[in-house]
């Protein structure tokens, strides 16, 4: 059983260096050795936190991060995650989930809009309001919701913010990573983080991710896009199928 957890791993681990969403692998396969919610989520951080880390490593070390700009989106993700998660108990989750099937289809439309997808310019003016507001908004969806957050905000950085894919990646890692430790934090301090079964699937997901961030690295304009894509299929599976 120990293999399961090792080759899920790798897998999301591969995907999610490139595009994020890994967790839409991962939590379905954890939730086969432990009870659906919390425990399943929170032992999920551990290979959130690893998996985003090592991502981040490589892209900072090929020279994709702008840490200026990524500091400050994470900032403003952390805002917008408090705001989703402190709004939780009084939006209906259900009517989100169906917006969300709706707004899935038009994703995969400007995913694959080419003229949209590629920025090679680093010098470009960035609105700060654009900036701001996507950056609170896809931290409210990481923090109301959750599923595939690491991809909306890659999706946030590309097209509304509209810096170029590299950097875009790196943010989006730097972003997860602290997301991801701090939600790690919080779950074991409340006892919901089962060590052993994550730290097996955390050995797959570390190869995965190491290969998928130098795969990227190589040939981010072929493989980001239909990456993209597999993850907003599964997210709509997803949300079609716990309705």
């Amino acid at each position: 059983m120990e293999l399961i957890l090792i080759f899920a791993g790798f897998v999301a681990g591969f995907i999610d260096a490139i595009a994020g969403g890994g967790g839409l692998i991962t939590l379905p396969v954890l939730s086969l050795y432990l009870l659906p919610g919390p425990d399943c989520i929170g032992t999920n951080k551990i290979v959130g936190t690893v998996g985003a880390l090592i991502a981040l490593i490589i892209y900072s070390r090929k020279g994709h991060l702008q840490l200026g700009k990524g500091l400050t989106f994470v900032f403003l993700v952390g805002a917008g995650s408090f705001l989703g998660s402190s709004s939780a108990p009084y939006l209906p989750v259900q009517y989100f989930k169906i917006l969300l099937i709706i707004l899935c289809p038009l994703l995969l439309l400007v995913v694959w809009n080419k003229d949209k997808f590629i920025h090679e310019d680093l010098d470009h003016k960035i609105s700060p309001w654009i900036f701001i507001t996507t950056g609170i908004l896809v931290g409210f969806y990481d923090g109301f919701f959750g599923p595939a957050g690491g991809t909306f905000m890659l999706l946030g950085l590309l097209y509304a913010v509209k810096l170029p894919l590299f950097v875009a990646l790196a943010i989006s890692k730097l972003a997860n990573t602290l997301s991801a430790s701090v939600a790690l934090a919080t779950y074991s301090s409340r006892g919901f983080v089962h060590w052993r079964v994550g730290l097996i699937m955390t050995v797959g997901v570390a190869v995965g991710s190491f290969l998928g961030a130098h795969f990227a690295s190589t040939r981010a304009h072929k493989i980001v896009r239909p990456v993209l894509t597999l993850i907003v299929l599964l997210l709509m599976v997803k949300l079609v199928f716990n309705l």
